[in-house]
């Protein structure tokens, strides 16, 4: 781009310089439209990256959704991150890149599965909600089987685990930021996603859903960092005592160390 941008600028000087008036616009013309194919080639339209994104996904499915959740994830606990005056937490931000990973690996492989299993034979069986369109029926039902099965029951046993995990957080550490956030987590949890999964089970072609939900999921990482995305606050501190060393002269003249407690600092 730089040397076609050079090229014209020359050309224009030589036709000032030799004829000291203003260049010939059909010379200068002419010239455009053999620069404009190499304008052309170098440029990248939107449908272009689209189409490129596409192919990713049909060559190589898995990696393209993990590396797109992973990377729509550390952008959202960044921006969580940034309302805070802390210095930026890189185990935090690494905690949730590697937790979307593993989770848009287990959509990759259960959606297949509920879509197959889900069809609007559940909801369709309940009185005043059979007449409704069984594709509406299907998409609700594929949606409830995430957001009641997989969620509660894998979802956030892993997040809280895993993040927890890579952030140094000890096992009561975990537990005790996991009953402390589960509830609130899991209410917003059915109020954004329910949704967005319907609009992905019943409007979004199947190659692009998980993506779709990555995309979607940059919001809902910064709710969910916002929430409970940094575990330093259920990290254990130890309590030390001064310790006073004695002169070993007499027997109760000796040194004492008061046991460790943990503390355990809630926000």
């Amino acid at each position: 781009m730089s040397h076609i941008i050079r090229y014209l600028a020359s050309f224009l000087l030589l036709q000032q310089a030799s004829s000291l008036s203003l260049p010939d616009v059909t010379a200068v013309t002419s010239q455009l439209s053999h620069i404009s194919p190499h304008l052309a080639a170098h440029s990248f339209a939107p449908s272009d990256l689209l189409d490129g994104y596409k192919e990713l996904l049909n060559s190589n499915p898995l990696p393209t959704k993990m590396l797109t959740g992973a990377t729509l994830a550390v952008c959202g606990d960044a921006i969580a991150q940034s309302k805070d005056d802390n210095e930026y937490d890189k185990p935090r931000a690494a905690s949730f890149a590697a937790f979307d990973m593993v989770y848009r690996a287990v959509q990759h492989f259960s959606f297949p599965i509920i879509v197959a299993a889900c069809h609007g034979q559940y909801l369709g069986a309940i009185p005043l909600v059979g007449d409704i369109d069984v594709s509406q029926l299907s998409a609700m039902e594929q949606t409830l089987a995430s957001q009641l099965g997989i969620v509660p029951f894998f979802y956030y046993p892993v997040f809280f685990s895993l993040t927890g995990a890579i952030q140094g957080l000890s096992v009561s550490g975990a537990m005790d930021r996991a009953k402390e956030n589960f509830v609130p987590l899991m209410k917003r949890n059915l109020l954004f996603w329910i949704p967005v999964q319907f609009i992905q089970f019943g409007y979004i072609q199947e190659d692009l859903q998980i993506p779709f939900l990555s995309m979607c999921g940059l919001a809902w990482t910064f709710i969910l960092s916002v929430a409970a995305g940094s575990a330093k606050s259920y990290t254990p501190e130890e309590e030390t005592e001064i310790i006073t060393p004695g002169d070993g002269t007499s027997k109760d003249d000796t040194s004492t160390v008061a046991p460790v407690t943990p503390i355990v600092q809630r926000s």
